[in-house]
């Protein structure tokens, strides 16, 4: 018996009492005494033992009635029942209320310190069980907790989650995988891969990731379509324990689909782009081989001929790199960048003051009809100048001999528009839905001899979806367009608007 061992001895016969606490003192143990029940029952609330000694017959609360009392407190403490009216019945309602043994009077101080030593085990090994069992739930609450971290953080995962165990059954996934493949009874957990999943590819990367052999398995990587126009790139890997084996598989989905769009894309820009400057390049080419192979002799009309030629394609090269620098700038959001008061009215007049030569050589006749007043607005100068030097420049170009160009204006509450009304070509209702994409140039007989980069209205649109408008375009083929640009204005204040209201009466 150890010595931190606490036991209380209650019984009404002195001489028992004292017996016992020379015992069990001599065994190492702590040793208190009670000569009755109330006396014992009040010791018991106030100190901690591991194990009583109980007289049955006593003053105040009998032993039985005792027994029960401190197991309410202490549920573990060792009862052992002393009597000297050992008997069957006795021994049976003592066990019934929660004694541990029983050891008639009179006994030994060897048989006592036997009992108590067995009892005191038994002590040890009910708290041992304790502790394991308090660990055991911890450890439960614990895998629970952790359990429900990791079901938060892969539902909360924009990319899908697949986990499936070395027998091939789906045990753990995600609403991204969900919405991705679309999964039949996915709340129905254990069951094997092909109950929920549709997509043959994807089975058959995740069982090849559980048939390998465990020192050659690494991850298989592979693009999934799963729908039309629809791309997953599902990445799989095994999942080892310390020792290498592998207990199962998880699965990464990654919708692609974006990208691989926009890689299309990119294919299609670079391919336009390199087409587009192919021929400019291979036309200076030509005309400055010509000219540098002496060909033209002494002749230096001829020449300078040639040379003007390589000149001017060299120029609508320029025009497009400085094109294609705008589109990126524009398209990486540094549009914009300087706002402020601008009257379109003034910007307006001085574009078409610059392009009347143009619109002379052709006999194109310009109107200008804005309103009195027009308010001004908020935007970029610079950007402004661009929108309307293109689309008046293009009425221009694709307008007939003696034509005419119109520039109207209208004011409402919200919004500023300005339409650019020309007689020309028009267009045709196939090519209208595309006349704002990069490079795209209506072509025919009319228009093959104009050049052009074909990014003119893709600029155009880009700037006035910086500045929060839109542009509209409304064509009769061979009678002439009328493209239709809306600009927010400031909001103006009440007592603005009543101001405003009063000139329109006066």
């Amino acid at each position: 018996m150890g010595s931190e061992a606490r036991i209380l001895v209650i019984d009404d016969e002195m001489g028992i009492r004292e017996g016992c606490k020379r015992a069990l003192s001599a065994e190492g143990c702590l040793v208190d005494c009670a000569e009755d029940g109330n006396l014992g029952f009040q010791k018991v609330k106030e100190n901690h033992y591991d194990l009583i000694l109980v007289d049955l017959m006593m003053p105040g609360i009998g032993g039985l009635d005792l027994i029960q009392k401190v197991h309410d407190i202490d549920p573990e403490i060792i009862m052992v029942v002393i009597t000297g009216y050992a008997s069957i019945d006795t021994a049976v309602e003592a066990t019934k209320r929660g004694a541990y043994d029983y050891l008639p009077k009179p006994f030994s101080p060897d048989a006592l310190t036997a009992l108590v030593k067995r009892g005191l085990e038994k002590r040890m090994l009910r708290l041992e069980a304790q502790k394991l069992y308090a660990e055991r739930d911890q450890k439960l609450l614990e895998l629970a907790s952790e359990q429900s971290r990791l079901q938060t953080i892969i539902g909360c995962m924009a990319d899908g989650v697949l986990v499936a165990n070395m027998e091939g059954r789906l045990v753990l996934w995600n609403a991204s995988s969900v919405k991705m493949l679309k999964l039949r009874s996915h709340e129905i957990p254990g069951e094997a891969l092909e109950f929920y999943i549709k997509n043959k590819a994807i089975i058959d990367s995740i069982r090849e990731v559980l048939s390998s052999k465990e020192e050659k398995v690494s991850m298989i990587s592979r693009e999934v379509e799963v729908d039309k126009g629809t791309t997953l790139m599902a990445v799989i890997a095994p999942v080892k324990d310390e020792e290498g084996r592998i207990l199962g598989a998880v699965t990464v989905l990654n919708d692609i689909t974006q990208l691989k769009e926009i890689d299309k894309i990119k294919s299609q820009f670079v391919s336009m782009v390199a087409h587009e400057l192919r021929a400019p390049l291979a036309a200076i080419q030509g005309w400055l081989e010509i000219v540098l192979s002496g060909e033209v002799g002494e002749d230096e009309e001829q020449r300078n001929k040639w040379l003007g030629r390589a000149k001017d394609r060299a120029h609508s090269l320029l025009i497009m790199v400085n094109d294609l620098l705008e589109i990126n700038r524009m398209e990486a959001g540094r549009v914009a960048q300087k706002m402020e008061t601008v009257k379109l009215s003034e910007i307006i007049q001085k574009i078409v003051d610059f392009v009347k030569p143009e619109a002379d050589k052709k006999n194109v006749t310009i109107t200008m009809k804005l309103p009195k007043n027009m308010p001004p607005i908020q935007a970029d100068v610079k950007d402004m100048e661009k929108l309307f030097i293109n689309l008046i420049n293009n009425a221009i170009k694709y307008n007939h001999e003696e034509g005419s160009v119109t520039v109207e204006g209208e004011v409402d509450r919200s919004f500023l528009c300005i339409r650019i009304k020309d007689t020309g070509f028009g267009i045709s209702p196939e090519n209208l839905p595309r006349i704002f994409e990069d490079f795209y140039r209506v072509e025919d007989d009319k228009t093959k001899k104009i050049t052009g980069t074909g990014l003119g209205l893709t600029i155009s649109k880009k700037i006035v979806d910086s500045h929060f408008g839109q542009i509209k375009v409304q064509s009769q083929f061979n009678e002439g367009s009328t493209f239709s640009v809306y600009l927010p204005r400031p909001k103006k204040t009440e007592g603005e608007e009543r101001r405003n209201e009063r000139k329109e009466r006066e």
